[in-house]
């Protein structure tokens, strides 16, 4: 059974992977990552890898760190630290970002249906020494440090007497610091199925869609991601 699981996944992501290629930009995220409970709290880290240009190039790769802790069974809250290297494709050459975030998170269960529903603030420093111009000087972000308001809202349900779990999710981004006037600039809406291969060990396959908003040149980008969790 479990054989046959898998291979109906990964059949998915082949699948998915045809289809969005042909699509104005197309990438993968992987993730790798490990969590440990201990009572109230929940420690994890992370490592994540992201292409583009239709998975030609990568985009980007992280290190990311975090510890939630539960306030009441239904509410908990969070922090975390990310390091980034990000790729600038207007100066060809990687950069280091940091980022730290800050988070509530609310959960409701409702028959088979889980509703959580995540805030999440976030400040992101952003490295201009290699961002050089022609005449020498610095071409500098106009946001930087960047803040911005993540919200989230995401559906899971428990289907009975079947080990994948499916989910929706929608994700809006709000700029906080914009110096010519906050908006949000990004949605993203992610259709996703977990499954446990092991008690402590879980693989999830996702689509993805993210999209610009409020800008000159808003992006497309349709994702395929995969990420395997190993808790202990």
């Amino acid at each position: 059974m479990k054989k046959r699981i898998c291979v109906f996944l990964l059949f998915l992501l082949c699948i998915s992977t045809h289809l969005l290629a042909q699509t104005e930009d197309f990438g993968v995220w992987t993730t790798l990552g490990a969590e440990k409970k201990l009572g109230k709290w929940n420690i994890g880290a992370e490592g994540e890898l992201r292409t583009k240009s239709n998975s030609e190039q990568i985009a980007r790769w992280s290190l990311r760190l975090e510890g939630s802790y539960n306030i009441i069974k239904s509410l908990k809250m969070g922090a975390g630290y990310q390091y980034i290297y990000f790729h600038d494709f207007k100066y060809s050459n990687f950069q280091p970002r940091n980022r730290f975030y800050f988070f509530l998170q609310e959960k409701r269960k409702m028959g088979d249906f889980t509703f959580t529903l995540r805030e999440r603030i976030q400040v992101t420093t952003k490295d201009e020494s290699d961002r050089i111009k022609s005449n020498g000087k610095i071409d500098t972000y106009k946001i930087n440090p960047d803040y911005s308001w993540r919200n989230r809202l995401k559906i899971d349900y428990n289907i009975p007497r079947c080990p994948v779990s499916p989910s929706l999710s929608v994700e809006s981004f709000c700029q906080l610091n914009n110096p010519d006037g906050n908006k949000f600039d990004d949605m993203r809406y992610t259709l996703s199925f977990k499954y446990n291969l092991t008690k402590h060990n879980e693989i999830e396959i996702y689509g993805l869609v993210d999209k610009e908003m409020n800008v000159k040149k808003p992006e497309k980008k349709f994702v395929t991601g995969i990420g395997y969790v190993h808790s202990f």
